[in-house]
């Protein structure tokens, strides 16, 4: 009777194992295939390193010159301004002409007198009424009265200044009606259809640059920071300054018609230069160098076609900004890991994640 009562417990704890069995079955977990690894992808590509230096630079005038008399006398005419700018021919100013005008009348009335001396005696010469010295002496004092015409004539014209190209008047140094003598300045000019920008280089910069290494230059002021503006190289002095070491170099800028750009002002000069390293320099990502125990660097190379990885190995040089320098090793246009490296093993295969990358 106690055997048939315990029958029915036996056959559901029986029941109950089988289910737990099935249960487990159904519940067992799927493995992941962990061969492809997820990584980000970087282009190589080969560009020639930049450096960019600042300088302060000081506008300068193409020329500039201090007009002067070569005649003395009194001023009777002064036209111009300062902050004025003259065509070229204007007068600038002027002197009495009066003694001038006669002296040069004098001066064409003895040569005059002089010709018909000349004449006569060579008509007298001709009838043997002379002798020879006298046509001579008459054809000497001729040239002499000729020579004192032209100079005469040369002094009139130099009682009037004008300007001798499109000239900014810069300093007015006297006033009209004063007596001026010769070599007295009377105004400054400047060509201003040029300016020029006046830097200082210090002497290991100047030793390592060539004209070649050059790729941009560029001012700009201060009340048009966001406006640079092309300069070219005109000359550089060639021995540096006794206090600072440095060499003065001298860029051209053209004039903007819009901007009064005036001697003196100041300047923030960007010079651009290419890296002194020949050829192209590649960068890549400090995350994608890997070292191996002999401390040699490698990258893993990555195939698109296959999503292989490969190993390759590189030499480095500085670091250069947020990246590394690759001296050799690699080219323009390969594809690298850039992200978990370290972590791969040849023959792996990279599932890239979003484009390939070329900033560092």
């Amino acid at each position: 009777m106690t055997a048939l009562r315990s029958l029915p417990a036996l056959f559901i704890l029986t029941l109950f194992i089988l289910m737990l069995c099935a249960c487990t079955e159904q519940a067992k977990p799927t493995v992941a295939d962990q061969s492809v690894r997820p990584a980000r992808i970087f282009a190589v590509t080969a560009d020639s390193l930049m450096v960019q230096h600042e300088f302060v630079g000081q506008v300068e005038a193409r020329q500039t010159i201090d007009v002067t008399f070569r005649v003395p006398g009194p001023l009777v005419d002064l036209p111009v301004l300062e902050g004025q700018t003259i065509p070229e021919g204007g007068l600038i100013a002027a002197i009495d002409d009066t003694d001038y005008v006669l002296a040069h009348r004098e001066a064409r009335v003895q040569l005059e007198l002089a010709q018909q001396d000349l004449n006569r005696k060579r008509q007298l010469l001709s009838e043997r009424g002379i002798s020879r010295s006298l046509v001579d002496d008459a054809k000497a004092l001729f040239d002499l009265r000729q020579v004192a015409l032209e100079k005469a004539r040369e002094n009139l014209t130099r009682t009037r200044l004008t300007a001798p190209f499109q000239a900014y008047v810069a300093r007015r140094f006297t006033d009209n009606h004063v007596n001026v003598r010769v070599g007295d300045p009377i105004v400054r000019l400047m060509d201003l259809n040029e300016l020029y920008v006046v830097i200082n280089i210090p002497e290991n910069l100047v030793a390592t640059t060539t004209p070649e290494r050059l790729i941009s230059a560029k001012a700009r002021f201060p009340f048009l920071p966001e406006q640079p503006f092309d300069l070219t190289i005109r000359e550089n002095r060639g021995e540096s300054s006794a206090v600072a070491q440095t060499f003065e170099v001298t860029m051209a800028m053209a004039r903007p018609d819009d901007l009064n750009i005036l001697p003196g002002m100041t300047a923030t000069v960007e010079v651009t230069l290419s890296s002194p390293n020949t050829g192209a320099d590649i960068q890549i990502p400090t995350s994608a160098l890997v070292s191996d125990p002999e401390k040699n660097y490698f990258v893993w190379l990555y195939d698109p076609d296959t999503q292989l990885v490969s190993r390759r190995t590189i030499t480095i040089g500085p670091a250069a900004g947020a990246g590394i320098t690759v001296l050799s090793g690699l080219i323009s246009g390969d594809l690298i890991v850039a992200s978990g490296a370290s972590a791969l093993q040849p023959g792996m295969k990279v599932r890239p994640l979003g484009e390939p990358g070329t900033g560092v």
